[in-house]
């Protein structure tokens, strides 16, 4: 399937593009009426504490002008020496009714203010669902991934950034143990077989010569993955223990490839193997860099178990934290307007967007958006709706 502009000239994007703007407008009205209704939660819960404050100040004032008013008549008083006694009583009185009316008062305050929390925590995570539901087929360009997988007690734990135009970041989980070759534990010989590394010099027998002492690794089970495009980072260790002996080996999968080695022994502090001479000569680059490379496409397979959505950033800040979900989705339109802008010149009729598919066989169907469909939709969410048909740049 292949598709071309409405006046079928050649389209550079061979998707469906109107039914993703139609997603996108969707997504939006839906993940936009859900961060204002967690801004409206939260401007009662600031407005509920505010008037939390000011009841308890209000007691305090009403209990401080009645003890005042009791020392004022007791102090005109003919027989203060005998109603002092019940002035105290009174004003301890008082003061306790006051102390528990307070109490009482801001327990309910904060039982409301738990409520409206949880509706909060419900419609973060409705929007999390939403969210996913969009930035998982990846609506706008990638320009970078890092992985970060974990050796676990049955396999691995594995998360992805992807980072995309416009500064937006999508962190995913990654389903790991879906994938047959991650479902369990590996170890080297499952990508190269009989790499071996030099890690300390020692004498050689019945000779006063150094010779490096080299450490096969095959049987080293992978325990830290970080893969950054050409950047990885991994750590291989003898056992499932934290003490025991491992190698660190940070490697730039380039032309120019490079790898830095670090080695521990068990209970014991990294070395770094390229800072003696005699040990980085003897590192079998090519092996190294076959092996680098094995781990990189394995790594780079777990990219369609991408899953759940932990959180989106925008310019690095958390679109669920800092409430910029409206910002994004203004963001990602920007994004798409030069692709609207190309469409709208190529498409006959000034009242839709339209696009035409062609499969195989040579037949072609046409697709079209009414720009008035995109207008009623983003009406609902009023203003921000206005400001993304801007965005968009598609004037009715």
């Amino acid at each position: 399937m292949k598709f071309l502009y409405g006046d079928s000239t050649q389209f550079h994007m061979q998707i469906d593009f109107l039914r993703l703007l139609n997603n996108f407008v969707d997504t939006g009205v839906k993940t936009i009426r859900f961060e204002n209704a967690v801004l409206d939660l939260k401007e009662t819960i600031a407005d509920r504490m505010s008037h939390n404050n000011s009841v308890i100040d209000e007691m305090d004032t009403f209990l401080l002008t009645v003890e005042n008013a009791i020392e004022v008549a007791v102090a005109g008083s003919k027989e203060q020496e005998t109603i002092v006694k019940y002035a105290d009583k009174t004003k301890e009185f008082l003061k306790k009714c006051i102390e528990d009316g307070k109490t009482k008062f801001s327990d309910e305050i904060s039982g409301e203010i738990a409520q409206f929390e949880k509706k909060i925590e419900e419609a973060d995570e409705e929007n999390r669902k939403i969210l996913e539901s969009f930035f998982i087929y990846d609506p706008i360009p990638v320009t970078g991934k890092k992985y970060t997988l974990r050796a676990n007690e049955k396999g691995y734990s594995g998360k992805v950034r992807i980072n995309c135009e416009g500064g937006i970041s999508c962190l995913f989980d990654l389903a790991s143990n879906e994938s047959p070759f991650w479902k369990g534990h590996v170890r080297a010989h499952d990508f190269v077989k009989g790499i071996e590394i030099p890690v300390m010099m020692k004498k050689q027998l019945f000779k006063n010569k150094l010779v490096p002492d080299v450490v096969g690794i095959d049987d080293f089970l992978l325990w830290d993955v970080i893969l950054s495009d050409k950047e990885l980072e991994i750590v291989f260790r003898k056992r499932a223990d934290i003490k025991t002996e491992q190698f660190r080996l940070k490697m730039i999968l380039k032309e120019e490839f490079s790898v830095e080695v670090s080695y521990a022994e068990e209970n014991g502090v990294e070395k770094s193997i390229n800072a003696v001479p005699e040990l980085k000569n003897e590192l079998n680059m090519l092996r190294l860099q076959e092996l680098g490379e094995k781990i990189s496409e394995k790594t780079n397979e777990l990219y369609p178990k991408k899953q759940k959505l932990e959180t989106i950033l925008l310019e690095e800040k958390d679109v669920f934290e800092e409430r910029l979900v409206f910002e994004l989705m203004r963001k990602v339109a920007g994004i798409f307007a030069p692709v609207v802008a190309g469409i709208k010149k190529h498409s006959p009729s000034g009242e839709e967007l339209s696009l035409k598919s062609e499969d195989e066989h040579g037949t072609r169907h046409e697709i079209y958006l009414k720009k008035s469909e995109i207008r009623e939709k983003l009406d609902a969410i009023g203003e921000k709706g206005g400001k993304l048909l801007a965005a968009l740049d598609i004037i009715i």
